[in-house]
């Protein structure tokens, strides 16, 4: 099972046809996994599949469609037009989550055991970096923010603290738990297998010490029960009293997973 983030979407049925202009026809092929302008102005990334209704999803890179290989453009157009107001005010709120949970440029801030630590840019022949409770400092040979080095060292650290902590956990409910390893998945927290292999996502290390527990007792809860039954949030909570509370508190956190 896996604790999915919450997403900004939606899904439509195609608009009544008598309504709209003469069908067009069937989309090429390669269509699909292109940037587009729609008729009312609004960018988007197409992406098409074997569907049975349009999808709208806002992401930090902007809005996301998911349609049927044989939706014509002109209904998607249609989708985007009616759904205008909340794609405008969707993409606004997370531009705002965004901003206020990393700013990666000299001066800007990075999330870090749900603490905004400053970030400070340093030029230098040799690239590292130095990421703690107090601050994140990077230097590198030209001077600029490097995404890829900021997640190598929350990996590093995360490949050194999370496994402990779920096995501590594990031990503590007495649950079958197999292995540990860290992940990079970019729409869950954490995943769990019905052979007792749980993965944790490495942005654990940039929620609140509170929320990293509650996923790992979410993940955890799976090794016996596949499910979201009442027995599986009873041992959720055996694990996490406050879960009920942290369950909603990291979805203001979700954006992270698409840095």
């Amino acid at each position: 099972m896996a604790f999915w983030r919450s997403l900004l979407g939606g899904t439509l049925a195609p608009p009544d046809a008598a309504a709209l202009p003469r069908p067009l026809p069937a989309p090429a092929a390669d269509e699909g996994h292109r940037e587009r302008q729609s008729v009312c102005g609004i960018a988007y990334r197409l992406e098409r599949g074997r569907r049975k209704s349009i999808g709208l999803i806002v992401t930090v890179e902007g809005l996301l469609i998911r349609a049927p290989h044989w939706t014509p453009l002109y209904e998607i157009d249609a989708a985007i037009a009616e759904r205008r107001g909340w794609i405008v005010e969707a993409m606004a709120r997370q531009a705002r989550r965004r901003a206020e949970l990393a700013e990666h440029r000299d001066g800007g801030h990075v999330l870090y055991r749900g603490e905004r630590l400053p970030v400070e840019l340093r030029a230098g022949p040799i690239d590292r970096i130095e990421l703690s409770d107090a601050h994140c400092v990077l230097t590198t040979a030209a001077g600029r923010f490097d995404g890829d080095a900021f997640a190598a060292e929350l990996k590093r650290q995360a490949a050194r603290e999370l496994p402990p902590l779920a096995r501590e956990m594990a031990a503590q409910a007495a649950l079958p738990l197999a292995t540990v390893s860290i992940s990079s998945a970019r729409t869950m927290w954490g995943s769990c297998t019905a052979q007792g292999r749980v993965r944790l996502n490495y942005r654990l290390l940039q929620l609140p010490p509170e929320l990293m527990r509650h996923v790992v007792a979410h993940e955890l809860a799976h090794l016996v029960e596949f499910n979201h039954s009442r027995r599986f949030w009873a041992i959720v909570e055996r694990l996490d009293p406050a879960s009920r509370l942290h369950r909603r508190a990291i979805q203001a956190y979700s954006v992270l997973l698409e840095l």
